[in-house]
């Protein structure tokens, strides 16, 4: 089985640490790299996909040191950047051409035809990437990444700027290409990874701080999670005071999701866990700023 594995990966800009001995091993299938903005996760897709080199530590890919496989290593990545930067007066095609030259994607035609049945492209082939909608320019960004089928497919920020419906299509075709390689999907965005992700990373302030699957990790803040109704004065003391994941009016009054260590306050009730609660609960610090 195909296997990534990360050993004590470190990153320092001067003396700041960007990412501190993050060690994970990853197998076929689609992990999440959550974490918010300033968290480190860009810093450790550029190391992994070889445009930073890493102050520390060491990546195998089946056994091999990636580093010493250079080309060889990069031939098996697919990498779409948070903000895709593409040739608005190229068509298409001509960008997926010139996309398998860069690569040297040896069958271009196959390829390119392949891509955009994939991502449902192929009858746009001709028109000029300008002219195309978001959603349409980020499956364009999946088509060129895909190009010299990745063993190792990285997308950083994916569906930044897609509408639900473009963000759920997208989301589907991630689920699709999963098979026979290794995903790793960074976002700040919970629902991207929620339904789909076989296992997922937490990264804050670029230490590792949990892995593991879905319900693993919500399982992990059970008793932490409490529902309570409120007036409007307790409703805003309470959103002062607490970490408020949710609030819905009802009857006249307020219906609070609370992410708390203990029962925060008479009257509530347990409520399971899901992963935006603990999203709150791993990264939300009243005193910070992140960036």
């Amino acid at each position: 089985m195909m296997k990534l594995e990360l050993e004590s990966i470190t990153k320092f800009y001067g003396k700041y640490p960007a990412l501190q001995n993050v060690s994970a091993v990853l197998t076929e299938g689609v992990y999440g790299l959550l974490g918010p903005n300033g968290a480190g996760k860009t810093t450790l897709i550029n190391i992994l996909i070889g445009i930073l080199p890493a102050s520390g530590g060491v990546i195998h890919l089946d056994g091999e040191n990636t580093v010493q496989m250079g080309g060889r290593y990069f031939d098996q990545i697919g990498y779409m950047p948070q903000y895709p930067q593409f040739y608005a007066n190229f068509t298409v095609q001509e960008f997926l051409d010139y996309m398998c030259q860069v690569k040297g994607v040896a069958n271009a035609k196959e390829s390119i035809d392949a891509a955009l049945v994939f991502v449902n492209l192929e009858e746009n082939r001709s028109k000029r990437i300008g002219a195309l909608s978001g959603g349409m320019r980020q499956r364009l960004g999946i088509a060129q990444a895909i190009l010299n089928d990745p063993k190792l497919l990285v997308l950083d920020e994916p569906t930044a700027g897609l509408d639900p419906g473009e963000r759920i299509r997208f989301r589907n075709l991630i689920s699709r290409l999963a098979k026979g390689r290794i995903i790793l999907l960074a976002t700040h965005i919970v629902s991207d990874v929620e339904y789909i992700a076989k296992e997922i990373l937490l990264l804050r302030r670029g230490t590792l701080v949990m892995q593991g699957t879905p319900r693993e990790l919500e399982q992990s803040i059970q008793g932490k999670v409490w529902e309570v109704s409120a007036n409007e004065a307790d409703m805003a003391l309470m959103v002062d005071t607490y970490c408020v994941s949710n609030i819905k009016q009802q009857d006249g009054s307020y219906l609070l999701r609370i992410v708390d260590d203990g029962k925060p306050l008479r009257g509530a009730r347990p409520v399971p866990p899901n992963l935006d609660d603990l999203f709150l609960h791993t990264f939300f610090q009243p005193s910070e700023g992140q960036s």
